[in-house]
């Protein structure tokens, strides 16, 4: 791996040990019954990729996601969570642009998470999921895939929480099995700082609704290709292999809890880094400039 990708590798490793956030669940608010629904679309401005020798322009990538979770209370803080996600990203030509890439990066899964406490500082939060990822067509019938993790949660203060752990992806290359870790601090009321996933950054409170933040965050999967998508432009034939997609963003964000129901969050910034991996190919594409990204997303709670 170039020291590029050991440094992305490693952000991703933060990036999926605090998707388990650092903090215990709160309790419910009266008469909701753990039931979660939330939606995300962002869309980037027209991206260059260059694969070493040829360099492909007006690539447009925009993106969708869809996540249905269902919270269990087992009795005391412990914890079981039940979940479904739908994503989709399509990536388009503008002006007939052709380049080796699919139109359509989708993926299909569903997970359980535990969250188990030990005692008043430590947590242990596993979790296990399985799905397909493919490109274009073949949904449910290809990709399939396994995704699992293990971290331990240390509360040493109340300012301060350390994550660490394993995580596994059996779909990917770089990132197979990694060691995670990640912290949260929480110097005061108002102002927090996060290494890891969801983002890398700071948060700052404005009242008990808002909160104003900037931050590294990273995305990405890997997918089964079926066809190649511009035969005789790679070394060797893309088809029947496998794509691995990694972007990294900073961005800045508002982010408006209206109610114990309702969450509505928005993101402006710009994409650093993208890259698209065939695994087992010895072919990429990476980006060759930055390009501004606007993201909304919201929550319903019941």
């Amino acid at each position: 791996m170039t020291t590029a990708n050991k440094i992305l590798a490693a952000t991703w490793a933060l990036a999926l040990c605090l998707a388990l956030r650092a903090q215990p669940m709160q309790p419910l608010a009266p008469g909701q019954i753990g039931l979660s629904l939330s939606t995300t679309s962002t869309l980037s401005g027209d991206t260059k990729l260059g694969d070493g020798n040829v360099t492909y322009k007006n690539i447009g990538i925009y993106n969708s996601s869809w996540a249905l979770n269902q919270r269990i209370g087992l009795g005391g803080q412990r914890n079981l969570t039940i979940g479904l996600d739908y994503d989709v990203t399509d990536i388009e030509g503008k002006e007939d642009a052709k380049f080796p890439l699919p139109g359509l990066l989708q993926s299909l899964g569903s997970s359980v998470k535990y969250l188990q406490p030990i005692d008043r500082q430590w947590m242990l939060s596993a979790s296990i999921g399985a799905g397909s990822q493919v490109t274009d067509t073949g949904l449910l019938s290809d990709g399939w895939g396994m995704r699992a993790s293990a971290v331990s949660i240390y509360n040493r203060s109340p300012q301060l929480t350390l994550v660490f752990g394993l995580a596994y992806n059996s779909l990917s290359q770089d990132l197979k099995l990694l060691p995670v870790f990640g912290c949260d601090w929480r110097p005061t009321e108002q102002w927090s700082f996060a290494f890891g996933f969801p983002k890398t950054g700071a948060t700052y409170k404005l009242n008990k609704q808002i909160a104003l933040g900037l931050a590294v965050s990273g995305a990405g999967g890997a997918f089964y290709v079926k066809d190649d998508p511009l035969p005789g432009v790679a070394p060797r034939s893309l088809a029947d292999s496998r794509l691995q997609y990694l972007e990294v963003r900073l961005g800045f964000n508002c982010d408006w809890k209206i109610n114990n129901t309702f969450r509505v969050t928005g993101t402006v910034g710009q994409v650093l880094y993208r890259q698209f991996k065939y695994i087992d190919r010895d072919y990429k594409l990476k980006s060759r400039d930055t390009v501004p990204f606007v993201s909304l997303s919201g929550t319903i709670s019941l």
